[in-house]
């Protein structure tokens, strides 16, 4: 023992001395030597910080390590060094080779080892790429390279096709690959442990955060360029993948022929493998089932992503959301998913059968180019709509809940296609029909309550047939049939038209309820708002036997509705209301931002003016109200009018002309007309009756104007005219005859009217202003009209006149103004008694 003591401490002094002389004496010409041979042979540059030889640290093999080093792009030369980026960087490379090189001093590496780092490989959008680093030459007396093996311990590798939109993102944890890499034929084994971070083809994340294990045997001739893969399995989230095929590498082409089929296993492993948007929407469900699938990998991939054609199966399959009773069960499909560089991809599930909650489901589809879906399916199923709910998360569904039954077939895109949408040409081929029973559904954020809608639907390509559709939405009920045109476009494309040839039938309709906007939070705060698709056109023909907004209730509603370009029209509209009746032609244009746009031509005939004040809310006026007027008014009405989004009225832009009647009325308190109390009887102004009244009214500019009218009723014989403002500023002129101020209904004998003037007729008239609020107005003396009646008798006395001489004397024969007239007896009296004057 003690001899084996002395011999192997002798013997390990020796080498540690050995060691010490080798390094002392060799190490800085071995460091210079490897760097000559390297720098020789690279095509890019290499930065590092700092070079060290080590014959124990990776002993029996001599090495030299490499701290913090940096390699450019291996880019052609012309390339401005300014625009290279990193091919690869990382914190220790040890450069491993045979120890008794050193002393012939003709060294080539036999073994790598990369730590903690990133390598960078790219493929630029001109198909040139970075990672060539090697120069080509024929001299392999000199080669530095003599690889074995690989070593990669915590190294990310990235690889970047911006030509053929790829990039996929890993990390070797502890990665191994070992083989003759300088023979012509050599075995290549790998044994890798691998995170996937992303795995992009195109836009699609088809792995994010994968755990990976590689052990596999590559047989590799680099002679005629090829690779074929014996005895490898892949197991990617403990999913187990047999791997076998070939790789044929060939003058600048690499080719691919691999085959990749799984083991058996549970639904939900494969379901993990999915695009990240479709794994965030399964994690909401717990599955079961077993499922494989078959897949083979071919094409050219040095120039364009390589086909992928997989073919997969389900059996005894179930799904279900999570926190839900609701179960998809009995679940069998099976189908193929294709993807070529040539070719859209394309997902084909050729059967698929299952339950929802006990009814059954099944049918098949196609869905081919995944960025712009055409879609073909066939879907037969019976559902029980709340259970098919908690497959369908949609943000603004409170509730659903009732049967649908379908029987469809569908071929078309489902996707925006913006050529569709400018050209206009797109058609889809469905057939089919849909059944609703007891339907009934609720909005967040909505009051409308939609319930026991029922209906039957017939599809025939874009089009659907509505034989029968009915319900209710809150109080309103609806009965409806007819045709909407374009309607599957209309709800798959953008800026495509749907045009309704629809009638509807209605017991009710209460538009404070279906205008309500929607967006108030406050209860007290109510308002309306009007939106319109502006790609719905509409032909209406409707009828209603009531519809309630606001105050205002209508009857007997029947007519004719269209709806285009965001305008609602209507060119024979009849109803009753007011205890009479109104015909009507009507537009609303919605189509502008900020306000909204409401014209009528109407006829109204014998309304009761009390309840036609008080259903339309007095029109904003407090001077003249339904407290004020009695009754019946008929009219022909022309009104323009611009509203708020929210319907309010701007009273500036009111337009409006109406040809009015007012029979058997009665002004009760008004205002203007109890300011004549300073004059006259206030009792006789209190309540005014008279039998019709008749006048042009126009409105605009906030004011309403009223030319001259008479009016004759209980109280007195007036003619007023002048405006009416909707501040409540008047501007009447009024003349009334002497006899009725100094009959019975004067106060004082003494008038502030000032200068009376004789109407012509031996009727003498006063003249006068009011002006002002109409709470205080002012009176005073009406010069102009006065004057103005005086020229105008003066006139007609001097036709008079005129008329006279000439026919007593035949004077002024030649002046065609003198018109002839029959002589008769001139009488001019004024009526002074108490008594109302005659007619």
């Amino acid at each position: 023992m003690k001899l084996f003591l002395k011999i192997f401490g002798i013997t390990l002094s020796a080498i540690i001395v050995t060691v010490v002389l080798i390094g002392l004496f060799y190490g800085d010409e071995i460091k210079q030597l490897l760097l000559t041979n390297l720098n020789k042979n690279l095509k890019t540059e290499i930065r590092v910080r700092k070079i060290d030889f080590s014959i124990l640290h990776h002993f029996p093999f001599a090495s030299v390590e490499l701290e913090n080093i940096v390699a450019k792009d291996a880019l052609d030369s012309s390339v401005e060094k300014s625009k290279q980026d990193t091919l690869l960087q990382a914190e220790h490379l040890s450069l491993l080779f045979n120890l008794t090189e050193i002393f012939s001093k003709n060294i080539s590496i036999k073994k790598i080892i990369l730590k903690n780092g990133t390598v960078h490989v790219c493929i630029d959008e001109n198909g040139k790429n970075n990672y060539h680093f090697w120069k080509s030459s024929t001299d392999t007396s000199s080669s530095v390279i003599d690889l074995e093996k690989i070593v990669l311990e915590n190294v990310k590798m990235i690889y970047s096709n911006i030509r053929d939109h790829q990039k996929y993102i890993f990390t070797a944890k502890d990665g191994k690959l070992s083989g003759k890499f300088s023979a012509d034929k050599f075995e290549l084994k790998t044994d890798a442990d691998l995170t996937v971070d992303h795995f992009y083809a195109g836009k699609t994340d088809y792995a994010q955060k994968k755990n990976v294990k590689i052990k596999s045997t590559l047989k590799v001739n680099t002679a005629n360029g090829t690779y074929q893969f014996e005895k490898s399995q892949l197991n990617i989230a403990d999913l187990l993948f047999d791997v076998d095929g070939d790789i044929h590498s060939e003058n600048e082409k690499i080719e691919l022929n691999i085959h990749i089929n799984s083991h058996e296993a549970e639904l939900k492993n494969f379901l993990s493998l999915l695009p990240t948007s479709s794994v965030n929407y399964f994690s909401k469900f717990n599955s079961k089932g077993q499922f494989v699938f078959q897949s083979t990998i071919s094409g050219d991939v040095q120039h364009h992503s390589p086909d992928i054609k997989f073919s997969f199966s389900l059996a005894h399959g179930s799904l279900s959301p999570k926190e839900s009773s609701v179960v998809l069960n009995d679940l069998d499909l099976n189908g193929t998913f294709l993807h070529s560089s040539s070719k859209p991809e394309e997902l084909t599930i050729n059967s698929f059968n299952g339950k929802l909650n006990g009814r059954e489901v099944g049918g098949n589809l196609k869905v081919s180019d995944f960025e712009n879906p055409f879609l073909i399916l066939f879907a037969k199923a019976d559902l029980d709509l709340n259970s098919l709910r908690a497959f369908i998360k949609h943000d603004t569904l409170e509730s659903l809940s009732g049967n649908m039954k379908l029987n469809v077939s569908f071929a078309g895109k489902v996707k925006d296609l913006q050529q569709y949408a400018s050209s206009g040409n797109y058609r889809s081929h469905a057939s089919g029909n849909i059944s609703l029973e007891n339907v009934s559904f609720k909005l967040k954020q909505n009051p409308l309550d939609y319930k026991n809608i029922n209906g039957n639907f017939l599809l025939h390509n874009n089009n659907v047939e509505v034989q029968t559709l009915n319900g209710k939405i809150s109080s309103t009920d609806f009965h409806l049939q007819g045709s909407l045109n374009n309607f599957i476009t209309f709800l798959l494309i953008p800026n495509q038209e749907v045009i309704m040839d629809i009638s509807v039938s209605s017991s009710l309709i209460d538009l404070n309820e279906i205008l309500e906007n929607k967006t108030t939070t406050a209860d007290e705060d109510t308002s309306y708002k009007i939106k319109i698709n502006p790609r719905l056109v509409c032909n209406l023909k409707m009828s209603a036997d009531k519809i309630i907004f606001r105050k205002f209730e209508a009857t007997n509603i029947s007519g004719f509705i269209r709806i285009e370009d965001q305008i609602i029209s209507s060119p024979n509209l009849s109803f009753n209301a007011m205890e009479g009746s109104v015909n009507m032609s009507a537009t609303i244009a919605t189509a502008r931002r900020d306000s909204v746009l409401m014209g009528c031509k109407a006829k109204v005939s014998q309304l009761n003016i009390t309840k036609l004040f008080s259903e339309l809310e007095n029109f904003g006026e407090q001077t003249i109200t339904d407290k004020n007027l009695l009754g019946t008014v008929s009219a022909e009405v022309v009104f323009n009018s611009s509203w708020t989004k929210d319907l309010t009225i701007n009273p500036a832009k009111v337009v409006t002309q109406a040809d009015i009647t007012i029979e058997n009325g009665e002004l009760n308190d008004f205002k203007p007309m109890l300011a004549l109390s300073k004059y006259l009887k206030l009792a006789d102004l209190k309540h005014i009756k008279f039998s019709t009244l008749k006048n042009l009214i126009s409105i605009h500019d906030r004011k309403l104007f009223f030319p001259t009218m008479e009016i004759k009723s209980s109280a007195l014989n007036l003619n007023a005219s002048g405006t009416h403002d909707f501040d409540n500023m008047v501007d009447y002129k009024l003349n009334m005859l002497l006899s009725d101020v100094l009959g019975k209904k004067m106060k004082e004998q003494n008038s502030e009217f000032g200068t009376i003037e004789d109407d012509g007729l031996g009727r003498t008239k006063l003249f006068f202003t009011m002006k002002g609020a109409v709470d205080n107005p002012k009176f005073s003396y009406d010069s102009k009209s006065a004057s103005q009646k005086i020229a105008s008798n003066l006139k007609t006395d001097q036709q008079n006149i005129k008329q006279l001489v000439k026919q007593e004397f035949g004077l002024f024969k030649k002046d065609t103004t003198i018109k002839e007239q029959k002589r008769k007896r001139e009488e001019m009296q004024i009526d002074w008694d108490d008594k109302p004057e005659k007619e």
